[in-house]
């Protein structure tokens, strides 16, 4: 399942590559080029624009009604029964959607925080924008988010 979420939903986007979903995230005005990108790569397209769904019933389309990026991800969750395996999460980089690679740890070094390295056995980076990741204290906080939404998907799917 892939998405594309429009200009007004860049941290829902980052949100789902938290999760492991390829998310675009689409900054530009033109509606119909956004249209157009969804259908090309076959993405389901997630909006605030209440009126873009009415308009355009044979495309996938999510509307979302959420303010809070947290609340949006659970609407998401909601709509589209999304499976959220730990073997997905956290493989996509944040910042440009790309699966990151694990690299030896030594190609890390000097590349983070002096105390980073030391303190971490474990690296990752993005092929595209090189950025590096780690398992570090922000960890915990990502689990407590995801916990929350596959407790959220188990309550929903015993009520179906």
């Amino acid at each position: 399942m892939k998405f594309l979420a429009d200009r007004t939903l860049g941290k829902l986007a980052k949100g789902l590559r938290m999760l492991g979903y390829d998310t675009l995230y689409y900054r530009g005005e033109d509606i119909h080029q956004l249209i157009h990108l969804a259908r090309q790569e076959d993405r389901i397209l997630l909006t605030r624009n209440t009126k873009l769904a009415l308009r355009r019933p044979k495309d996938r389309i999510i509307t979302i009604t959420e303010d809070s990026p947290s609340r949006q991800l659970k609407e998401v969750v909601q709509k589209e029964t999304l499976s959220l395996g730990e073997e997905k999460l956290y493989t996509r980089c944040l910042l440009c959607n790309d699966p990151i690679d694990a690299i030896p740890r030594e190609e890390a070094e000097g590349k983070v925080p002096d105390f980073i390295f030391h303190q971490q056995k474990d690296f990752f980076r993005c092929p595209r924008c090189e950025r590096i990741y780690w398992q570090g204290s922000h960890l915990t906080h990502m689990n407590e988010k995801v916990k929350e939404l596959i407790e959220n998907f188990k309550y929903l799917k015993s009520k179906i």
